[in-house]
C-alpha cells in the first residue's frame, strides 16, 4: 500500500512539467501561484491549531521553506531555456545528491556500487548541460538553472526525513509553503498582479493543487516508511514520465545530448537501485 502511494504521488507530479510548458505566465507568476494555492490547500487541511515548535524546529522551517522556493524559481525558469527534457533530466540528480548528504548527516551508509552509479548519473547531466552550449547557450542555461533548483529540493527533501516523522506531513509542509509563499512573492511582487487567461488561472490550481500539495503529500508520506535514497529514487520517474507527456502531448523531442543524458541517468539509477534491493 506504501508503495502504491510512492507511486501515484510520482504520476501525478511528473504532469508540472506539462503544466508549465502549456502556460503563457512568466516563469515567476508560474512559482509564485504553484505554492501560494499549495499553501491554501495545506491551510485547509490543517486540523490543530498553530503550534508554536522549539527554536531548532522553526529554524528548519524556515530554511526548508527557502529551499523549496528556490527550487520553483530556478527549476521553473529553466523552461524559458530548454526543452522540457533538459529540464527535467537534471532532476535524476536528487536521489543521489540526497543519498550522500544522507550517508553523512543521517548515517546512511553507501557501498561501492552506489558511489560509481552517482558518477555516472552526474557524468550524464554535466555532458548535456556542456553539449547542449556547444549548440545553443539557452539550452545550456536552462539546463544549469534545472540543476540549480535541484540542489535546492534535496535540502527540502533531507530536512523532510528529519522533520516529517516528528511533525507529520501536513505540518511540515504547510509551515515550508508558508515560509515560500512570502519568499516567492517579494521576488515576483511585479508579475503576480499581472491579468492571466483562465487556462492559465487553471494551471496555476492544477500545478498547486494537483502536483503540489495531492502529488508531494503522498511522496512527502511516504518519507516516514522509507529511507530518504528510496523516495529520491522513485522520484526519478518524475522526468522520465515527463518525457514521455512531452513527446505523446506536444510532439517534442529532446537534443542527442539530452537522450544520453537521459539513458546515463536510467543506467546509473538502475544500478543504484539495485544494490539497495541486495541490501535489504
Amino acid at each position: 500500500m506504501h508503495t502504491l502511494v510512492l507511486f501515484l504521488g510520482i504520476v501525478v507530479v511528473s504532469f508540472s512539467g506539462i503544466m508549465i510548458k502549456a502556460s503563457t505566465a512568466s516563469a515567476n507568476a508560474i512559482s509564485f501561484f504553484r505554492v501560494f494555492f499549495a499553501f491554501l490547500c495545506y491551510l485547509c487541511a490543517m486540523k490543530a491549531r498553530m503550534v508554536k515548535y522549539r527554536i531548532k524546529e522553526e529554524l528548519l522551517f524556515s530554511i526548508s521553506g527557502f529551499f523549496l522556493a528556490m527550487h520553483f524559481y530556478f527549476w521553473i525558469q529553466s523552461f524559458s531555456h530548454t526543452t522540457l527534457a533538459g529540464a527535467v533530466v537534471p532532476l535524476m540528480l536528487q536521489p543521489f545528491v540526497t543519498s550522500v548528504l544522507a550517508a553523512y548527516i543521517y548515517h546512511e551508509r553507501l557501498n561501492l556500487r552506489q558511489i560509481l552509479s552517482t558518477v555516472l548519473v552526474i557524468i550524464g547531466v554535466v555532458q548535456m548541460t556542456v553539449l547542449d552550449a556547444r549548440s545553443s547557450l539557452s539550452f545550456s542555461k536552462g539546463d544549469l538553472l534545472s540543476v540549480i533548483g535541484v540542489l535546492f529540493v534535496c535540502g527540502f527533501l533531507l530536512i523532510g526525513r528529519y522533520m516529517i516523522p516528528r511533525v507529520g506531513t501536513i505540518v511540515f509542509n504547510f509551515r515550508s509553503y508558508s515560509v515560500a509563499t512570502v519568499i516567492l512573492f517579494l521576488l515576483s511582487s511585479d508579475k503576480v498582479f499581472s491579468r492571466f487567461s483562465p487556462r492559465d488561472w487553471l494551471l496555476f490550481i492544477g500545478l498547486g493543487v494537483g502536483c503540489s500539495f495531492f502529488g508531494y503529500v503522498m511522496i512527502n508520506n511516504s518519507l516516514k516508511h522509507f529511507p530518504t535514497g528510496v523516495v529520491s529514487m522513485a522520484l526519478v520517474g518524475e522526468p522520465v514520465l515527463s518525457i514521455l507527456w512531452s513527446w505523446m502531448i506536444f510532439a517534442e523531442s529532446a537534443t542527442t545530448a539530452q537522450y544520453v543524458g537521459l539513458v546515463l541517468s536510467l543506467i546509473g539509477i538502475v544500478w543504484f537501485f539495485s544494490s539497495l534491493r541486495q541490501r535489504t
